[in-house]
């Protein structure tokens, strides 16, 4: 029997009593209208869940020095993980199948990428392999466990570094495939998986471009570049900042990309990247699918809003205020 939908995501907020700003874990069932929070020292980014009935995860700051370990039941942060060797944490992580280790995106002060492996246990800093690019940031266990996909943002536009990503090898550590931007003026961000080593990617403007800038949305397929989208002109021409978040769904030949400079999200078809439908949304951020596959949870706006909306429609089907989510990613439970 499937539950009540619960939408985790990062939260920074201001105390209007101290004036402080803060960060938390927010936790919150939209049916119910109930929120939870798990106060923190860092403003999580992306969430790794364990390998048992996901009832802990791992949370990453983006580019810093904060992660840890966060019951979701209790709503509390258990322990904090510190960086190692001068390094900074990137945002994201995963679990391996079996529980016992945790990859993590991590970078160095000149950029240079690695992936750090911690006892999930313990959390004791075991070893390391490189990301085979700089800056990265996004990460996904592919083939059962076995290969990891690794997101490089790339560095300035005069490095030459250009973003790409990475499929790993992580018994051998030994880089598979390498799948390159071919425009200078994006990075590689965010990317949801597909099956035979396909994703479907989204970018920011290149490091030391503002929102000023166009970001994209991209394609992978075989080839040893990525494949962006370039119609229509009206739409690819209005992605200015990053497009953000991305959600496959592909028994719906669907996916869907938030942009929260524009305001708006994008859905396309998956088969043949074409346009959907564009929907008009002030600070579009996260999205996660519903429990039934029926309708994707959307956070947004200056108050921290959420909607659903219906797949079936891509009409709005119910909203919630006020659920202090204000970071990139929902994720669900």
């Amino acid at each position: 029997m499937l539950t009540d939908d619960i939408v985790f995501g990062g939260s920074r907020y201001l105390d209007s009593n101290t004036g402080s700003v803060n960060f938390s874990l927010s936790r919150v069932i939209p049916s119910q209208g109930l929120l939870q929070m798990a106060p923190a020292s860092f403003f999580p980014h992306g969430l790794a869940f364990t390998a048992d009935d996901r009832r802990y995860a791992y949370g990453f700051e983006k580019i810093g020095p904060g992660a840890g370990l966060f019951d979701l039941e209790s709503m509390s942060l258990l322990e904090t993980i510190a960086p190692v060797k001068d390094r900074l944490f990137y945002g994201h992580g995963a679990c391996s199948l079996d529980g016992r280790l945790l990859y993590t995106t991590e970078t160095s002060p000149s950029g240079e990428g690695a992936i750090g492996i911690r006892e999930t246990g313990s959390l004791r800093y075991i070893d390391d392999f490189p990301s085979f690019g700089s800056h990265p940031h996004d990460c996904h266990l592919l083939d059962q466990g076995t290969v990891l996909a690794v997101s490089n943002g790339g560095s300035e536009k005069s490095s030459g570094i250009r973003g790409s990503i990475c499929y790993i090898d992580i018994e051998s550590r030994r880089l598979l495939e390498r799948i390159e931007m071919p425009d200078e003026r994006f990075n590689t961000g965010h990317f949801y998986p597909l099956d035979e080593h396909r994703s479907v990617v989204v970018s920011a403007p290149r490091r030391g471009l503002g929102d000023d800038h166009l970001g994209a949305i991209s394609m992978q397929g075989k080839a040893d570049l990525l494949d962006l989208i370039s119609a229509p002109a009206e739409i690819v021409g209005n992605m200015f900042g990053e497009a953000l978040s991305v959600l496959a769904i592909p028994e719906a030949d669907l996916f869907v990309v938030t942009h929260p400079t524009p305001g708006m999200v994008t859905f396309w078809q998956l088969g043949s990247g074409k346009l959907v439908k564009r929907i008009d949304l002030a600070r579009a951020r996260g999205l996660v699918l519903s429990n039934d596959k029926s309708g994707v949870w959307i956070s947004y706006g200056p108050q921290a809003e959420l909607l659903k909306l219906n797949l079936s429609t891509l009409e709005i089907e119910s909203q919630m205020l006020g659920t202090y989510i204000t970071g990139s990613h929902l994720y669900s439970k």
